[in-house]
């Protein structure tokens, strides 16, 4: 079962060259999917579409709900954590004290109990790439679009989030579509992985990633995704 089908998506810059030109693929329920590409390949600019936040010359998209992540945390710095986390239900003015105990819950799933009453301050990088995590999950969609949250950490504290998040996914049964320009996060996090290999980007390539995949599998086909990027920059050259 499809949780997102896009057909034929179009887009550019006011009057510039499509970045994106019947671009189609699928999402499927429970599936982690990322997209890999170099700047400006078109990646970021899918997502944003999908969130809402840019719009299409052309082309359908049928999806269920979303909960968008940006790449920075966003976190308001007068704002306890609690608060932070809550601020999507008082936008769309939900329940606030049954959404409170969801919140709670959430923390306290992910040990994160005793940072209720904080401030983003007090936080280091990655607890607050986690809290906004949870303030993503409390949308409620069922397709998370996370581009590259994890990208302006360091390899220690991103090497721990991505086990975190792979765990958090797995839990709760999400759809996700992860945006990377690291073959090696995209290869742990995902089951498929869609390289942009052309410009305009007008068809992805598409990598299936085994289950218990060993060192071996991995390094060929960190090899194979790398060299696909590689041909679009080639193709600048």
């Amino acid at each position: 079962m499809d949780i997102l089908n896009v057909n034929n998506l179009t887009f550019n810059y006011k009057d510039d060259l499509p970045i994106l030109k019947n671009l189609s693929f699928q999402v499927k329920n429970n599936e982690l999917v990322s997209i890999v590409g170099s700047s400006g390949c078109g990646k970021s600019t899918v997502i944003k579409i999908l969130a809402g936040i840019e719009k299409p010359i052309g082309g359908d998209i049928f999806i269920k709900s979303i909960s968008y992540m940006p790449q920075s945390d966003t976190l308001l710095p007068w704002r306890t954590i609690l608060q932070n986390i809550l601020l999507p239900i008082e936008i769309r003015n939900g329940d606030l004290v049954e959404e409170k105990k969801n919140a709670i819950n959430l923390l306290k799933r992910f040990n994160l109990l005793n940072y209720v009453d904080k401030y983003p301050k007090e936080l280091s990088g990655g607890m607050k790439q986690r809290i906004s995590l949870i303030r993503t999950l409390m949308s409620k969609g069922d397709l998370l679009l996370l581009d590259e949250p994890f990208s302006a950490l360091d390899a220690l504290t991103r090497e721990d989030l991505q086990g975190w998040l792979l765990d958090s996914l797995n839990s709760l049964k999400k759809s996700m579509i992860f945006i990377t320009h690291d073959i090696d996060e995209a290869i742990f996090l995902s089951n498929r992985i869609l390289v942009c290999h052309e410009k305009p980007l007008t068809s992805f390539k598409e990598f299936l990633v085994p289950k218990n995949i060993t060192f071996e599998e991995a390094a060929k086909l960190k090899k194979e995704i790398l060299n696909s990027v590689k041909g679009v920059n080639d193709e600048k050259i």
